[in-house]
């Protein structure tokens, strides 16, 4: 993966218009835990008020998150040719027929699609869950991944009977910090192994946890033991 420079992620001009709240882009490593080596990178944008990032992205409508996901590839083509990315996406622009055409274009073969809302698979209308199921065959074909983000012991449980197609489970950081000292995570680590073949901890932050993680099953971590990449907007 190439060398990342900050200096070469900006342009402020783009991301005042599409989101005066977003300050910044950085970029979070996924990291194989056998190797310690970084594998992928999560594109996340920052907030003036990271504390109310959460209620932020939750509250933002479908065009409202095409629009930044437009500006984060904008913001990055050309500039990390070989850089294994990681980007969130709401379902709603699965469900949506014209949003999911848009999208589509977007979405370079290899790129990894985090469903950053999974447990709304299982509220959608029946129509919609099965254009869901269809664009997920649609994007394995064209050679995307796709992750389920945040996932804790309860979900699990629902999807293990849903047959999705799906790349990779992301274990939600809340999870494992509960369930760390305990059997219980490798049991968790096992289930999303049934589900997709990647399994990956978040909430990595001291080389302890890394090696929790990694006892418990899981091929790859993230979290603040790897620091981010980023660059602030002027």
């Amino acid at each position: 993966m190439s060398a990342l420079n900050p200096c070469l992620l900006s342009d402020p001009l783009e991301w005042r218009r599409v989101a005066r709240d977003v300050v910044g882009l950085k970029l979070e490593p996924i990291v194989a835990l056998p190797t310690s080596r970084i594998v992928g990178l999560e594109v996340l944008s920052v907030l003036a008020t990271p504390d109310q990032s959460e209620r932020y992205f939750h509250q933002q409508s479908a065009e409202e998150s095409l629009a930044l996901l437009q500006a984060q590839l904008a913001t990055l083509k050309n500039r990390l040719p070989d850089a294994n990315l990681f980007i969130n996406l709401p379902i709603t622009l699965l469900t949506e027929t014209e949003l999911f055409r848009r999208v589509l274009p977007l979405l370079s073969p290899g790129i990894n699609i985090e469903i950053v809302d999974p447990d709304t698979f299982f509220s959608l209308p029946a129509a919609s869950y099965h254009r869901v199921v269809q664009r997920l065959h649609l994007l394995d074909r064209r050679h995307c991944r796709i992750w389920l983000d945040d996932i804790d012991e309860t979900q699990i449980q629902r999807f293990l009977r849903s047959r999705l197609t799906l790349s990779g489970i992301k274990i939600d950081k809340i999870a494992f910090w509960r369930l760390r000292a305990t059997p219980a995570l490798k049991e968790l680590v096992s289930l999303c192994a049934h589900v997709a073949e990647n399994v990956l901890i978040e909430g990595i932050e001291s080389n302890r946890d890394r090696e929790c993680a990694l006892k418990a099953g899981a091929g790859f971590g993230q979290g603040y033991y790897w620091p981010s990449v980023g660059w602030p907007r002027e």
